[in-house]
Formats: C-alpha cells, structure tokens, sequence
C-alpha cells in the first residue's frame, strides 16, 4: 500500500503530512520537528481517531515548489490519496509523522526535496526542475483513519452495493426487451443467433472470433467488424478491421468471454449479456467509456477454431 501510495504521488506530483512538538524554525510559522522536517499545523481534533502503525489514512493535499509553483491539488470530485500509515525511516522522514495523529486533523508540512524524491520515493535523482537544496510544501487534511480490514469491509459492502445497482438496471433492460435466457451459474446470459456447425472449442485451442461490443444503454465501444465501426464512429484506420484471435480458457480475455466462446460451434453467432462480475468489475477502462460495475453486451461470431 505504501509503494503504490508513492507512485500516485510521482504520477499526479502530490502528497503530504505532519504533527508534534518541535522548535522555533527558520520558517516563520513552522516549527521544526527534526532535521529538514518542519511543521505548521492548522487543525487539531484530539478527540478524533488515533493513527497507529498500518492504519490506512484518506487524505486530500495540495503539493508546490518552494517558489509557490502548484504540482498537484486534490480537488472536489476527485478521488482523496490513500496511504499506509508506517514509522520513519530516516531522519525528515515525514512518512512517520502521521503515527500519534488523529483522524480531523490537517497541516502544513516543509520537507528537503532531496529527501522525498531520493528517500522517501526512491528515484535515482530528483526532478529536473527541482533544484537541489530546495523544499518542498505539502498540505494535507486527514479525512479518515481505518485499519486494512476495516477499509476491505467498506470497500466489499460499496461493491455490493453497485453490483446491486447494475442487477437493477439489467433486469429492467431484460424485462424491456423480453429476453428471458435462463443465466448461467456464473451469471452469464448467453443467447443463441445461429447454431454452428463445425469444431468446439475447448480450453488451449486457438480461436477467431468477429465481435461488436456496446453497453446496455447501446453505446459501442469497440468492433472487429469495418462496417459497424463506421457506422457507430468508431472507426481507426491505424487499427486492422478482422477477427479477434485468442487462445481459449487461458485468460487472456473477459471471464464472460471465455465461457461464452466455449458455448459456440465454428460458425455459431450468439449475443453474451455479461456482468461486471465476468467483466472489468469496478475497473473503468481507457477512452472512458466502460466505467466501473458496467454490464457489457456482445455480438460474437465464431469465425475459426484451431484445435491444440
């Protein structure tokens, strides 16, 4: 959890900590807490919950340069930064400033820039246009602390939720169309168009598949098919317009993919109706337009089977 918290920092250039007692500092406001690590706190909420050793903390923070320049700022609507709460590794460490803070709490915090991009994030050298000897200004506010199995449970119980929220909108869509296929125990709802009738695929075969996909509001969203890929605005010409090759069962494909596909004859068509839970589940993709917990409804055609 902490690398990965430490790689959202260099990729949206943000982050930040702070608390304690400390010394009149060089920097008006600031107190210094050890060596190159200094602090000015704007809100303290004892009675808020303590942060301990591996405690997962939400936090919005604004990132600048020592000359005011803004790298990154959490801004509303954006998701907050989390990270795992853990002790100092070096002196100005400020990851281990977090440990005896409380959930409420927010601060401004001087770090060395050296000691953030070589230590702390572990790059072979700091930025270009950062000068070295410089500091960097982190603001952060606490918005809430939970531990690892607490922050799961949130996370399984807001899953559930929007699971149950597309089941809604995709009995609704199926009673709107009066599809009544019976789903698979997986969930998959698999609609015969045409009966194949050449090889069946089993698991490690090579397959050739022509497709169109779309969400269940009707958007497409890809095709193997020129056609169709004109007709929707889809269409790149960098891209070649032919079959979809893949190698059955081995998951290098959708989970509804896999088992739809094996449901097929060389030359069968049927349309699978899948579930996030056979999709990307909460995971949007590139372009934006599968978003999290999103049914995903196919046309597929079962050009070829090359048997293992």
């Amino acid at each position: 959890m902490k690398k990965v918290m430490i790689i959202a920092l260099l990729l949206n250039f943000g982050f930040l900590v702070s608390c304690g007692q400390g010394e009149t500092s060089q920097y008006p406001g600031y107190e210094k807490m050890e060596d190159k690590l200094y602090i000015k706190q704007f809100k303290e909420n004892p009675e808020g919950r303590e942060i301990a050793k591996g405690d997962v903390l939400t936090l919005r923070m604004k990132y600048t340069t020592q000359d005011d320049s803004l790298l990154f700022e959490t801004m509303p609507g954006q998701p907050p930064v989390q990270m795992q709460a853990d002790t100092s590794k070096f002196e100005g460490d400020f990851m281990g400033i977090f440990i005896g803070m409380h959930e409420g709490d927010s601060m401004s915090v001087i770090v060395d820039a050296d000691n953030f991009f070589m230590k702390t994030a572990g790059m072979p050298q700091r930025p270009q246009f950062i000068d070295s000897g410089s500091v960097l200004y982190f603001t952060v506010g606490i918005e809430k602390v939970q531990t690892m199995a607490e922050l799961e449970a949130a996370k399984s119980a807001a899953n559930a939720e929007k699971i149950a929220e597309e089941q809604a909108i995709l009995q609704e869509y199926l009673n709107e169309n009066s599809i009544t296929a019976e789903p698979t125990p997986s969930g998959l709802i698999f609609i015969s168009k045409k009966e194949g009738t050449g090889k069946k695929p089993v698991g490690g075969d090579q397959v050739r598949v022509n497709y169109e996909g779309r969400l269940i509001n009707g958007t497409y969203f890809d095709t193997s098919i020129e056609e169709v890929a004109k007709e929707q605005g889809l269409y790149d010409e960098r891209r070649p317009y032919e079959p979809f090759q893949f190698t059955l069962g081995q998951g290098q494909v959708i989970q509804g993919w896999d088992e739809g596909i094996a449901m097929l004859k060389e030359g069968g068509k049927a349309t699978l109706i899948i579930p996030s839970t056979l999709g990307y589940g909460a995971n949007p993709r590139p372009g934006g337009v599968i978003q999290p917990f999103n049914t995903l409804i196919f046309e597929v055609e079962l050009v070829e089977v090359v048997k293992n």
